[in-house]
């Protein structure tokens, strides 16, 4: 995870310490040469205010700050010879090119993911959502793609997922949730005009709610009992198409998918083991 993303993700910091991300976030490659002193002076707070900062966003210390910070100024700049996430080729571009920009692309939006990931909250929504007597995915448009995807792949270990489409199908099935059901609410942005009123109507059923996002989307956290980041460059409207943000939120629902399965991992190939035959109706004869 980038130095960053871990100041978005660290909770309660103090105004002394937000001082002091803002001005990490601002003048990151000047601090790589900096000692703890010379920040502390540059950004007019303590030392110790400084260790305290580096703690709170989940690094031991200063020099580990300087390492992380080195670390996302050699992949930013990697990154800026990448192709644009919302114009990913030209006009002049062959199948070839058109196929290799793609696939950078694609590289990109994981790896951007991968960063963004907290394993501790990770795990903490794997187990909500194994422990669901029924999950409920809230989205719509192109997200319902990965939507679906992720159903079918917990079907085959059990688990019931409804994937509601449209604006009607979405209120009564959040009107019918429990506290027993856990939601999952698919948004790039947060500000899709379905999220507000579908999020207070599962807080009042008391229904788990996970939200899956670029960072920032979060703009409800009263709401939201989880929240994961996706990455985040492409633009909402500005775009040839949402290649980025539809790989990013697929991989995010795979990684989840793959923690709950290794939850389970016997149990779940011995579910498949015995619904197989029954699931699988094609006339082949094993080699």
């Amino acid at each position: 995870m980038t130095v960053k993303n871990m100041i978005h993700m660290a909770d309660d910091l103090t105004p002394v310490e937000a001082e002091i991300a803002y001005y990490v976030i601002q003048h990151q490659e000047q601090i790589t040469e900096l000692s703890v002193v010379e920040l502390a002076e540059k950004t007019n707070v303590s030392k110790s205010a400084v260790h305290r900062f580096c703690k709170k966003i989940g690094l031991k210390g200063f020099n580990e700050l300087k390492i992380a910070l080195t670390k996302d100024i050699v992949e930013h700049r990697e990154d800026e010879e990448m192709i644009d996430v919302n114009y990913p080729f030209d006009r002049e571009d062959g199948s070839q090119l058109i196929a290799d920009k793609l696939a950078k692309l694609y590289e990109t939006a994981i790896h951007d993911t991968y960063n963004y990931l907290d394993f501790t909250k990770l795990h903490q929504v794997a187990q909500l959502l194994r422990k669901a007597k029924i999950v409920d995915i809230y989205t719509h448009a192109h997200n319902m793609n990965a939507a679906e995807n992720f159903q079918d792949k917990m079907l085959t270990i059990g688990k019931i997922v409804n994937c509601p489409k449209g604006f009607y199908k979405l209120r009564l099935t959040a009107l019918a949730s429990e506290k027993e059901h856990v939601a999952i609410v698919l948004s790039y942005s947060g500000k899709a005009i379905f999220v507000k009123p579908i999020l207070k109507m599962l807080h009042q059923k008391k229904t788990p709610v996970i939200l899956i996002g670029k960072s920032g989307s979060n703009i409800y956290p009263q709401y939201v009992t989880q929240a994961l980041s996706i990455s985040g460059r492409e633009n909402l409207r500005d775009r040839i198409s949402q290649f980025s943000s539809y790989i990013a939120m697929q991989y995010m629902l795979d990684v989840i998918y793959g923690c709950i399965y290794n939850m389970d991992r016997e149990k779940n190939i011995e579910y498949l083991k015995e619904s197989i035959e029954f699931m699988d109706d094609r006339d082949v004869d094993d080699e």
